[in-house]
Order: C-alpha cells, then structure tokens, then sequence
C-alpha cells in the first residue's frame, strides 16, 4: 500500500476534478467531488496500481496526494439486502488478508438512500498508522467498492473533504 501511495504521490498525471456532479466512467455512481480534490487520469491509476486485478476504475487525490478514494466495481454478486451480512462476516477476511490489523471497526451506513458496510480499520507503520476504509455496497447486483486510503495524520487533516465526497456518492 506504501507503494501505491507513493506512487500516487509521484506521479505528475494529475488534474483538478470539477465540483459539478459527475459520473464515474462506467461506473453506476455519481458524485460531486471537491475542487481540493484531484482526479488520477487512465495512465496515472495504470502506474500506481499496475496490476490489473483490483485495479480501481476511478481515484481521487486530496490536494496533498497524500489519501486517495478508489472507486472499483468487482465482479463478485451481492443484492442490497446481504450488505449487512458483509458487516458481520468481512471483518474475518479483513483480519485473514491483512497483517497486523491492530483496530477494526464495521457498520452499515446509508450513503444516498443505499446501504453501505463499512469497514475501517489500522495497521502500524513507521511514524504513524495507515488507514484504510472500505465502503462496500450493490449495484447492478455486483459489488461496488470505495477505499480510501492514507496515514491516520493525513486522513484527519483532510477528513472534510473526504467526507463530503463520500457524502455526494450515489448509485445509479
């Protein structure tokens, strides 16, 4: 995860995202993102995640390029109603998938009428902790994921913005 953010934080392929709302490629989701927020073009998410498993299909950047809000629509099926079957049952793979998880927290929240699991969880880093939160919810019947990414530090200097683009986020 170092990485990526480094790599995000590198790469100059970045432009000023627009505070109209906006739909997200072919993602069935529209937002209206902050003008403190960048936008990753195609080559630059291409560069930071260079797998093309779990490549996201749209990121954000706060103005520090220091968190980053990814949104990727996974192939796995998932209806509305077993969103909160994944608040009970995600914390496990969490913990499986991910070394020294030291917190984790999980609910369900609704984001624009949609039910959404969250998940946030912690894991050491020198200096500080990394954060990471997963929002998780149905659409068309697969799985829509938004995570957001950074040190805690970075994450509650830009908890605003971040915030607020996560607050404008509807699916189609």
């Amino acid at each position: 995860m170092k990485t990526v953010l480094l790599a995000l934080t590198v790469t100059a392929l970045l432009s000023s995202a627009v505070a109209a709302p906006v739909k997200l490629g072919s993602l069935p989701v529209t937002l209206e993102p902050n003008a403190k927020l960048l936008t990753l073009n195609e080559a630059g998410i291409v560069k930071a995640f260079p797998s093309v498993a779990g490549r996201p299909e749209f990121v954000f950047l706060t103005e520090d390029r220091k968190v980053s809000v990814a949104f990727e629509w996974r192939q796995g099926k998932l209806t509305p109603n077993q969103v909160p079957d994944l608040v009970a049952q995600f914390p496990a793979v969490i913990r499986a998938q991910v070394p020294n998880v030291k917190s984790l927290k999980a609910n369900v929240l609704q984001i624009g009428g949609t039910p959404w699991a969250q998940f946030v969880f912690t894991t050491p880093t020198q200096g500080d902790e990394l954060r990471r939160e997963l929002l998780m919810t149905s659409a068309e019947g697969r799985i829509l994921v938004v995570t957001i990414a950074g040190n805690v530090k970075d994450y509650s200097r830009n908890e605003a913005v971040l915030r607020t683009l996560t607050g404008s986020v509807r699916v189609n």
